[in-house]
């Protein structure tokens, strides 16, 4: 007897990615991150990120937007986006740190969102100086919206961290938590690391593949495997009027491979430094899937 054999084969589509970061100022003050200070041109900012969308069908791509600094900072901005979102169906998702929420959904159902927080309490957002009633905001936007969090794991305890993992648990949370050690600026060692085999397990935790890479880099200075930022991203540098590219913009890029607004550019070899982060199972989130009666055609 022979099996049956379907022909062709079911194709699991993904989406590009296309990060967008604008040049903005920031509300609060990371111990772990630059100051950030920027004057926006809300028009001339709008105007690129014309200038970027206009390149891809809608289909064919999940933009993230954020800045580097706060977005919900940009009211102006933030409903461009949401017009994109609704009336041209681009998938969007949005960047946030949280501190202006509920107000800065009103009006966007269209947006994704995914939130920066450290932990469920004040205590694990010391460094980010939020205050329980602000992380208490942030956990309901996100398990009512199902938003993506974003982790920066610095000091918290595993105690703390599994209390953490629980309490999503709890409220049924079905986003997932990107958890990203502290960064190391100019491809300097990792200092910090996180032990799976010590994690409640959840679903929306990174898979164990993601830990193991963490290790890697954490005790060699290096990696050994590709992220899906470079085998399905690219970077824009948006500061108002001025649009600059780069494969991937983390934290050693050299700065003669960004480059102007053209085409995009491919690499045999990226020079990857120490970081791992949030892009490196990009191509398995749900929201990079092309639905299948959607399917693109494959060239």
């Amino acid at each position: 007897m022979s099996d049956t054999v379907n022909w062709p084969p079911q194709v699991n589509q993904v989406r590009k990615y296309r990060n967008i970061v604008l040049d903005g100022a920031c509300n609060i003050r990371c111990q772990y991150c630059e100051v950030k200070k920027a004057k926006v041109d809300q028009a001339a900012t709008i105007a690129s990120l014309e200038r970027i969308f206009a390149r891809y069908s809608a289909d064919s791509v999940l933009f993230r937007v954020e800045c580097d600094g706060e977005i919900t900072l940009y009211p102006k901005i933030l409903d461009h986006l949401q017009r994109r979102a609704a009336d041209d169906g681009y998938v969007v998702e949005v960047l946030s740190n949280g501190t202006k929420l509920p107000r800065c959904l009103q009006g966007r159902n269209d947006l994704l969102w995914v939130f920066s927080v450290d932990g469920h309490t004040a205590r694990m957002n010391a460094q980010r100086g939020l205050k329980q009633e602000q992380v208490d905001r942030i956990m309901d936007a996100a398990v009512e919206l199902d938003a993506e969090l974003q982790l920066v794991y610095h000091d918290q305890t595993i105690d703390e961290m599994n209390e953490f993992i629980d309490y999503l648990n709890g409220r049924g949370y079905g986003g997932l938590l990107h958890i990203m050690p502290l960064l190391a600026f100019k491809g300097q060692p990792l200092t910090v690391y996180l032990d799976y085999t010590k994690l409640h397990k959840a679903a929306f935790l990174p898979p164990a593949e993601y830990f193991r890479r963490w290790r890697y880099i954490y005790d060699n200075g290096t990696r050994d495997a590709v992220c899906d930022q470079i085998t399905n991203g690219y970077n824009f540098q948006v500061s108002n009027g001025e649009i600059n590219m780069v494969k991937c913009d983390c934290y050693s890029v050299p700065k003669h491979l960004f480059h102007g607004f053209g085409e995009e550019r491919e690499y045999d070899q990226w020079p990857c430094g120490t970081c791992i982060a949030n892009q490196e199972f990009n191509n398995s989130r749900p929201r990079m899937q092309v639905p299948q009666h959607r399917l693109l055609p494959v060239v």
